[in-house]
């Protein structure tokens, strides 16, 4: 938390702008580095480690410039002492020197790696500039790390003046975090930290805001820095909005990087770049990914689409040696980041809205994408969890001032007729099964009269945009159905898509002009076409049409689909050329007014997110839902076991709450607990797409899987720790834990897949005290053994599974 309130205090309270300015005219290798060697270690020359300073590799050029008059340069100089240097630099000799005026004031004698540095002391007699030389004689410039060791200025009033900040200023802002292109100058040439105008509130209910304000008066664009910082965790976001607050239309506004951040690593550690891939419907859905960042840029998007996670998720952990930052982007739209390295384990980090390129009207608004910047130190699952519980507390929502409990749900199918789902509803209630939520999913409304008994048949697509009840499936309406739920004990979810319409739509024949095509051009009769979200009379039906069906059929989660996949098309193509992304943007802010107003009306109401499963999975999305159905890769039957737990173990590192359903057979325990996650959607009828004869159903194998769950919903609110890796090798076990550091307890999940020839494993467990005793049952046998926490932590716990394709589900407790 300290770094992070210095890095906002750099923001908020900038010193005043430093007389001196750097420019690396030439650098042979890599980036010139202040405080740092060439190899991004302590500077160390003679054997001695110094704090500040400048670390080149030959042949190199420094130029220093100052607004103050400069008396004399001091420094210590040599060749940088270091593991390359000290095997194989002998032969290398280096020549400082010193340029002012045109002319060499100083130059050093040739001197090797172990050979004593040199001090330097230079007149400079009022000079406003001098350049810093490294050059060798033989022009042979390997391991050429040169280091120019407490290098300061003594100005002509007598105080001396740093050339580099000290590691610790390193990573602190000295220019803008964002950047921009505006009437084609770069942001830096427009604005600095020190002609923000700033306002600072006080902290309240653990965060406090911030604003800083930038105007340029030649062309009324004001650009505003809304900035939170959270007193209990090490995070700070922000948000970027632009106003016109002239007369007439701004130049081109471009090239918009809401983050825009250089992080110097502090470790000669190859860096690691942390990420989960997004949701495609594939088997390798939220794979969590880790890649060594040694060769070029990593860049990458949301995807094609215009939704938000399918290529990847909107989260990424920079790990240099042991610490890093966790980025979060909240923008359920087309983004970009990309993660440059510059040298030497140093980073330029940006992310923004892909597509933006536009001019501002008189008195108009935009807003940039959400950014969430989290330091962590230790090991990279350290910041995973800090994370966690950062996502927890400030963006889940909230149930009488906890995080919602995320549910376990029967999910049925909305083209079933009302008889159908009665019946359910009586065996559940009969067989005393604890359903959270009865889930009625798509296929409830529009005019055909065609049997639609699950999701592969039937006209539920053709009907979408037409949000009448049907009363060929339903002929009182969805009431009976709510109130049976209720009445059972249960909550009542509807599924709902309404971003999305059929061209036959009453809604889109009566106002054609609130939709979007992803041509262009005139819709075809069959075509989907998108609700622009953007158009305040669109917004407003959506919400009336919305907020009467949750309260004419007591909704108590309302489920939003958005299956309309050539998003970023229908965007483009509404856009005019000088106004390119405008359409998303207010795609986007109209979105999250859509369900803060359903939230405003409807307090007690929770929103799942679905969009294709969970191409929608953002900062800003997870603040107001939840994802109840996080990959259509579970749609189908027959789907791999493993799939689901490459869900779970992607997501946990990002997303505490989530759930899909196992699609699992009767009695097939593997398959079940592959879904296990704070939610679960474990369904009799699995959505109209199985059938079961309540005769022969296993309801003690059914009730003891939806008891697991329960018993271990609370360990997902905890800390989350993988014990092998997340990947998909078909011999390969997968292991993970869940811990509550508050309630010393936990769970372990352990999976052997059909393919692999190991029986026995052993898992060093995490977050255990090691001077206490543990209590661990099995949830098969119910065998229950006390083990100290040390043997768990160190030696591990020891795991033998006979067969394959089967599972160990353990519970543990402090004594």
């Amino acid at each position: 938390m300290d770094f992070i309130r210095c890095w906002v205090q750099a923001l908020t309270n900038p010193p005043a702008t430093p007389p001196l300015k750097l420019t690396a005219i030439r650098n042979g290798w890599g980036t010139m580095l202040e405080s740092r060697s060439y190899l991004n270690c302590p500077l160390c020359l003679g054997g001695r480690y110094y704090e500040t300073g400048l670390g080149v590799h030959a042949d190199s050029e420094v130029q220093v410039t100052s607004t103050v008059a400069m008396r004399r340069f001091c420094a210590t100089a040599g060749v940088d002492e270091n593991q390359l240097t000290r095997l194989g630099g002998t032969q290398i000799e280096l020549v400082f020197s010193l340029e002012a005026g045109g002319q060499q004031r100083w130059r050093s004698q040739p001197l090797a790696v172990g050979m004593v540095p040199v001090t330097v002391d230079v007149p400079l007699d009022g000079a406003g500039e001098f350049i810093l030389k490294v050059t060798t004689e033989d022009g042979k410039t390997h391991l050429g790390h040169a280091d120019w060791a407490d290098a300061r200025v003594e100005s002509a009033d007598g105080q001396w003046l740093s050339l580099a900040r000290g590691p610790g200023e390193l990573r602190l802002p000295n220019a803008l975090p964002f950047s921009f292109v505006y009437d084609q100058r770069e942001s830096h040439d427009l604005f600095t930290l020190n002609t923000a105008e700033r306002t600072c509130d006080a902290w309240r209910e653990g965060q406090r805001n911030s604003t800083l304000t930038w105007r340029d008066p030649a062309t009324g664009l004001t650009c505003i820095m809304e900035l939170t910082q959270y007193e209990n965790f090490p995070a700070v976001e922000w948000v970027l909005h632009f106003r016109n607050d002239g007369s007439v239309e701004t130049p081109i506004l471009k090239d918009v990087f809401a983050l825009n951040i250089r992080w110097p690593g502090d470790s000669p550690a190859i860096p690691v770049l942390h990420r989960s891939r997004g949701s495609d419907a594939k088997v390798d859905d939220f794979l969590f990914v880790s890649q060594e960042i040694a060769g070029p840029a990593i860049r990458m998007n949301a995807g094609t689409e215009g939704r938000p996670s399918v290529d990847w998720l909107p989260f990424f952990n920079l790990q240099t040696g042991t610490e890093g930052i966790i980025i979060g982007l909240g923008w359920s739209g087309q983004w970009q980041a990309d993660f440059d390295p510059c040298g030497s384990n140093n980073f330029r980090v940006r992310a923004g809205m892909e597509f933006l390129n536009l001019r501002l009207r008189p008195g108009e608004t935009i807003r940039s994408p959400k950014i969430l910047l989290l330091y962590w130190k230790g090991e990279a699952i350290h910041g995973h969890n800090i994370l966690r519980q950062f996502v927890l507390a400030h963006h889940t929502p909230q149930s009488d001032g906890k995080p919602v409990e995320a549910p376990i749900c029967n999910g049925s199918w909305g083209g079933t007729p009302t008889a159908e789902h009665l019946e359910t509803i009586r065996l559940i209630q009969q067989r005393k099964l604890p359903y959270d939520y009865y889930w009625v999913d798509a296929g409830w409304y529009g005019t055909s009269t065609k049997p639609c008994p699950d999701v592969f048949s039937g006209d539920w697509s053709a009907n979408v945009g037409d949000w009448r009840v049907n009363k060929k499936y339903h002929p009182a309406g969805l009431g009976p159905i709510s109130d049976a739920a209720h009445q059972a004990g249960m909550k009542f979810l509807l599924w709902i898509e309404p971003e999305r319409a059929r061209y036959a739509a009453p809604v889109v024949r009566e106002h054609p002009e609130w939709f979007l095509t992803d041509t262009g051009n005139a819709p075809s009769p069959e075509a989907s076409m998108l609700l622009n979200l953007g158009c305040p009379a669109a917004l407003e039906w959506a919400i009336e049409t919305v907020s009467a069906l949750i309260r004419e059929n007591g909704i108590d989660c309302y489920r939003e689909d958005f299956n309309y996949g050539s998003t970023l098309e229908a965007f483009k193509n509404h856009d005019a050329p000088d106004r390119r992304g405008i359409t998303e943007i207010r795609f986007v802010e109209g979105l999250y007014a859509f369900w803060d107003e359903l939230r405003r009306r409807h307090p007690r109401l929770l929103i799942d997110n679905c969009a294709s499963g969970g191409r929608r999975i953002e900062i800003e999305a997870m603040s107001r839902s939840i994802p109840l159905w996080r990959s259509d890769y579970n749609c189908r039957p027959n789907i791999k076991a493993e799939g689901s737990q490459i869900q779970s173990y992607g997501l946990a590192h990002w997303v505490p709450l989530s759930a899909t359903s196992p699609f699992a057979k009767p009695g097939d325990t593997y398959q079940f607990r592959s879904a296990l996650s704070a939610g679960i959607v474990f369904s009799l009828g699995e959505f109209g797409m199985s059938r079961f004869g309540e005769a022969d159903y296993p309801w003690e194998w059914h009730k003891k899987m939806m008891a697991d769950h329960r018993r271990g919903r609370p360990f997902y609110y905890g800390d989350f720790y993988p014990l092998t890796r997340g990947a998909l090798f078909p011999d390969t076990w997968l292991a993970y834990q869940f811990h509550r550091r508050d309630l010393h307890a936990g769970l372990i999940l352990i999976f052997r897949p059909a393919t692999s020839p190991f029986t026995q494993a052993v898992f060093p467990l995490r977050g255990l005290n090691p001077e206490s005793q543990y209590v661990l049952e099995d949830a098969d046998s119910g065998q229950r053994t006390s083990v100290a926490g040390e043997m768990l932590a160190a030696t591990g716990l020891p795991i033998q599974i006979d067969q394959p394709r089967q599972s160990r589900l353990l519970f543990y407790q402090k004594q």
